[in-house]
């Protein structure tokens, strides 16, 4: 699972306007994050746990892998949160 993967779960059953409402951030912060220019806070996560049937350890690992510099260690923070 990526990161993406996750925001597809946020807006699953809303649009990411009405998803950047849910989570208390600006409409342009949330399409930023599903281009990949900034990552949420730890804050953020855990709304994005809360709006979805994903785990939180789905979600952090999903996240934290796109923070990783190394791409070996980004695989397998992506494959621990399939």
């Amino acid at each position: 699972m990526n990161f993406q993967d996750v925001l597809n779960a946020v807006t699953a059953d809303c649009s990411g306007y009405a998803a950047a409402k849910k989570l208390g951030i600006y409409p342009q912060t949330f399409y930023k994050y599903g281009k990949g220019q900034i990552l949420p806070s730890d804050e953020i996560l855990d709304k994005m746990v809360e709006m979805t049937d994903l785990s939180a350890e789905q979600v952090y690992l999903a996240a934290y892998a796109e923070r990783l510099s190394n791409p070996k260690a980004a695989a397998a923070f992506r494959h621990l949160a399939a």
